[in-house]
């Protein structure tokens, strides 16, 4: 039984953590583990991590090989080989690829804190002139110009400034299941565990003490993507690392019931197969590319809760799920930190003025740059602040205020985007981003192996289920398109009407209804408009059938069932009489 990291002496302490772990020793499984605040910290630092972190991350080896992240690895290998021409700027691309973490305040001081992102960083222009007026630029990101033309170099701290400490409070200790569900360390908790496991007797169980480090917490990070067991897996390195994606069945790409919103779609022309309805490539505008960009910025807390807590991510969901039942009072620093966890918001100006889900950006709450001098150390102070405090009350003409103003940095124009448009796209089934190119396109269906007679243009409109649905087969699948909007090819297919009958010649259609032996020569018409995938141009008209109560019957037609009315009718009348006299006699012979 060979076991994680127990106790090397090469680690020093600040770079790592312990971890009690109680192993079923007939078994070789992890029952569970035993953690304070700092393996806990790290476990929820998981849901603040940007998609495109974690592709990063999981794309280096480890003590574990490289694993894939659904299609959130080959979209993030495409914006790196993406030419920068078809981006806004050389800042749009790095915000792609190492996208910040909205929370990096709480995650900064973590004793194993994974995420390796350039923290935030502040610039203002070096003319003095520049930084006095209201409405001065502020940017965090480098290399961006100012008003006046030069670049933004001079780097600004913010004052009063407090990196958190952490999630969880400092004297919390947890119990962390094998499938990384974390409850409250008391021993009921405990007993019903081993219960449920099927443990009977302490003799069956053993303590083991783990020791990790930061590239074992990466190791965690993958088996947690990939595994339903990743603390077995991570603690036995003797057993194999099972890959549950491609075991997955079709119940496991829906999401729950989302209200739509016909304002916030875009038009997309999908090629599939007919044979067997794979989706081979979507062709799409600027808009639809900033959407698929945007994915990698989503922190996965974010993604969780616009999920619902349904990824499909198994263990990912077990760790939302206990967040979010821990209690707030007892386990966190505060109600606002629980709040924020359960739903990280992206990064600062990272978000688009198009996006089509329900994900919001933070704020920067700097609001001034304060300029100051100080007499003590005799330099010029420039920081930013949230609120006008003047310190040199008595020397005011030393100090001033300046309101800032944020500079983009994905585009100049009012339209906040990555993707620098009018421009078309090629995205295939796994989210590999590439220009449009019909010899390009070409390679690729030579390269997949796809008959030309085998192919189908259809459009799809994405709105929010239909984004919702691409967003999570990505995180599960490399066939982000065809799980993601399966169903909605599907209902295209389904109203699309036969071609070959709507665009027979008129003089046949009327064939098969001869009105005109009915002496009706005013035929109505249905116009039905084709689906956009026909091969038909035109409009077809199909005869209707018109109202035959509505118009009179021609004289040298007799419908029978009249007759048979008529003919009743008249027998009726003819025998009422006959009746009415046989009465009479009857009533007179009584009488008498």
């Amino acid at each position: 039984m060979a076991l994680a990291s127990i106790k090397p002496e090469s680690i020093e302490q600040v770079d790592n953590v312990q971890l009690r772990v109680l192993v079923d020793k007939e078994r070789n499984r992890v029952v569970y583990a035993e953690a304070g605040k700092d393996f806990v910290d790290v476990l929820f630092s998981f849901l603040t991590l940007p998609l495109g972190t974690i592709a990063r991350l999981v794309a280096k080896d480890s003590n574990i090989e490289a694993v894939k992240f659904g299609s959130i690895t080959s979209l993030h290998q495409s914006v790196s080989d993406l030419d920068q021409q078809y981006l806004w700027n050389q800042t749009c691309k790095e915000m792609l690829l190492r996208p910040r973490n909205s929370m990096e305040d709480y995650c900064h001081n973590l004793k194993l804190n994974i995420d390796d992102t350039e923290p935030v960083q502040y610039f203002l222009c070096k003319k003095l002139d520049c930084r006095k007026k209201s409405g001065c630029l502020l940017s965090i990101f480098k290399d961006q110009k100012c008003y006046c033309g030069e670049v933004m170099k001079l780097q600004a701290f913010r004052s009063c400034f407090n990196l958190e400490d952490g999630f969880v409070k400092e004297n919390a200790t947890f119990i962390i299941c094998d499938d990384l569900y974390v409850m409250p360390n008391v021993f009921g908790a405990s007993l019903q565990l081993l219960q449920k496991l099927g443990v009977d007797s302490v003799d069956a169980i053993e303590e083991q003490t783990v020791v990790i480090n930061k590239k074992e917490v990466v190791d965690l990070l993958k088996l947690s993507l990939i595994s339903k067991a990743p603390l077995t897996e991570f603690i036995f390195k003797n057993q194999s690392v099972g890959n549950y994606s491609n075991l997955r069945n079709n119940i496991e790409y829906l999401i729950r019931e989302t209200p739509s919103d016909e304002d916030r779609q875009m038009s997309v022309k999908v090629t599939l197969r007919k044979s067997n309805e794979k989706i081979l490539f979507v062709e799409a505008d600027d808009d639809f590319i900033d959407f698929v960009f945007s994915l990698l910025t989503f922190p996965l807390g974010g993604v969780l809760q616009m999920l619902q807590g349904l990824s499909s991510l198994s263990c990912i969901d077990n760790l939302y799920k206990s967040l979010c039942d821990l209690s707030p009072d007892i386990y966190f620093t505060s109600h606002e930190l629980k709040h924020k966890l359960t739903n990280p918001p992206i990064a600062a100006q990272y978000e688009l003025s198009n996006q089509i889900l329900p994900i919001v950006g933070a704020s920067i709450p700097m609001n001034y740059c304060h300029r100051y001098y100080d007499y003590k150390n005799q330099r010029l102070v420039t920081e930013l602040t949230k609120e006008m405090v003047y310190f040199n009350y008595n020397r005011l003409c030393d100090e001033t205020f300046a309101r800032l103003k944020l500079v983009d940095p994905k585009s100049s124009t009012s339209k906040s985007s990555f993707a620098k448009g009018p421009s078309m796209y090629m995205v295939t089934d796994d989210l590999f981003v590439s220009p449009m190119s019909s010899i390009s396109t070409m390679a690729f269906l030579k390269k997949s192996k796809v008959p030309l007679s085998d192919l189908e243009e259809r459009v799809v409109k994405i709105g929010v289920k239909e984004g919702l649905n691409i967003l999570k087969a990505s995180l599960i699948s490399t066939s982000a398109l065809t799980n993601g909007l399966n169903q909605f090819t599907r209902t295209v297919k389904d109203i699309q009407v036969s071609t070959s009958a709507l665009s027979a010649p008129q003089d046949a259609v009327r064939s098969e209804f001869n009105f005109e032996a009915l002496g009706i020569d005013n035929t109505q018409s249905l116009v039905v408009q084709l689906p956009e995938a026909s091969s038909c141009t035109q409009d077809s008209q199909l005869p209707r059938a018109p109202l035959m109560e509505e118009l009179p019957p021609p004289p040298n037609i007799q419908e029978p069932h009249m007759n048979i009315a008529k003919k009743e009718n008249e027998n009726t009348a003819s025998s009422v009489p006959a009746l009415r006299r046989s009465a009479r006699k009857r009533k007179g012979g009584g009488q008498a």
